[in-house]
């Protein structure tokens, strides 16, 4: 009996040396993702984006790489959702506002006009079904992810060389802009123009936009926006936060095992919280830069913002009626938002 024991744990510590050899061997390999954003070297979401990607390679102790690449050096800054759906790339670093032709309801995933702040979003995606309608919104295209991994702080309405002090002044104007918003001012007689943000300062400074809206303030002045517009119009009542968005390959998510998806979980959930108080830090100091720098900064008055925001409420009903997920994302953004608001009508902190 005693040298049966022995028998059987031998046999016992040889699996265990067979079992933890394979497993040190698997947890040792290391895999290589290619990540390309929408955006341009330099900006404040670029940069979130590459910080996303050092965080994933720490946290997994260098077993997860992910190459961030800039916009263009694989496919163009806004092909980056067809690449990683083909596997042409492993992840994307972009914004669902984008992809509005791919799936109407994808804004409210990046920004929309009068919509939520970045405290809003942080109860209703983590807190809330967020996510989960996320995840329900691309369920027909090849992606194993979906989820916020940056944001920023609200934008800057306008870069302008007309004045804007009402709603009539929209009409004629060469503006660019993206989303729900375009559909809005085009409804209010503008021209809406859509360019990639490295177009913009050549087609203001060549007048062939009168205005446009790209980014916060800090990725505002790093495009040299002043240098080509007399007036900035805030706040961006349009856009009052924007969300950075990760796509991942199904195939690509999929051959990871569970503790490495957990690892680019959190780090993306990092990505949101870091990027958030970065660019709060960045905003202030830009502007105060536009400042210096002379730029009329013309504060949009109440009313304008109040009517901005009934148009665009009237524009979500309208499609609420045609599309029943529109719909569900809609009042359950509302929800939250509303809950926040209740919740401010008692605990908000005025000096």
């Amino acid at each position: 009996m005693l040298k049966l024991r022995k028998t059987l744990c031998g046999l016992g510590l040889g699996a265990m040396t067979l079992f933890g050899s394979a497993w040190a061997q698997d947890s040792d390999k290391v895999i290589q993702w290619t990540m390309q954003s929408t955006w341009a070297p330099g900006l404040e979401i670029q940069r979130q984006a590459d910080v996303f990607a050092e965080n994933v390679e720490r946290m997994s102790n260098g077993r997860l790489k992910i190459r961030s690449l800039p916009a263009g050096t694989v496919v163009g800054g806004l092909q980056v959702f067809d690449a990683v759906e083909e596997g042409v790339l492993d992840a994307a670093y972009s914004a669902a506002f984008y992809w509005v032709g791919n799936q109407p309801v994808s804004p409210f995933f990046a920004a929309v006009p009068a919509g939520l702040t970045a405290t809003e979003y942080i109860m209703w995606l983590y807190h809330g079904p967020g996510m989960d309608y996320w995840k329900k919104a691309y369920e027909d295209y090849n992606f194993g992810y979906v989820g916020p991994a940056g944001i920023n702080s609200t934008e800057i309405f306008a870069w302008s060389n007309k004045p804007i002090n009402s709603l009539d002044d929209f009409k004629g104007l060469k503006f660019r802009t993206v989303g729900y918003w375009g559909e809005i001012l085009t409804s209010l007689g503008a021209s809406v123009v859509t360019l990639p943000g490295s177009e913009i300062y050549g087609a203001l400074e060549r007048g062939v936009l009168d205005a446009a809206e790209f980014a916060n303030p800090e990725g505002d002045y790093i495009s040299g926006m002043h240098e080509v517009a007399e007036y900035a119009y805030v706040p961006g009542i349009h856009q009052p936060t924007s969300l950075m968005e990760l796509l991942i390959n199904k195939q690509s998510w999929e051959a990871l095992p569970d503790d490495l998806q957990a690892i680019v979980e959190q780090a993306a959930k990092a990505s949101v919280l870091e990027g958030l108080g970065n660019t709060l830090v960045k905003d202030a100091e830009a502007l105060k830069k536009f400042e210096e720098y002379g730029t009329k900064i013309e504060r949009l008055s109440p009313e304008i913002m109040q009517q901005i925001a009934d148009l665009a409420h009237e524009l979500y009903a309208e499609k609420s009626a045609e599309n029943p997920l529109f719909k569900e994302i809609y009042e359950s953004q509302m929800e939250y938002k509303n809950t926040y608001d209740y919740l401010q009508s008692y605990m908000e902190v005025k000096y």
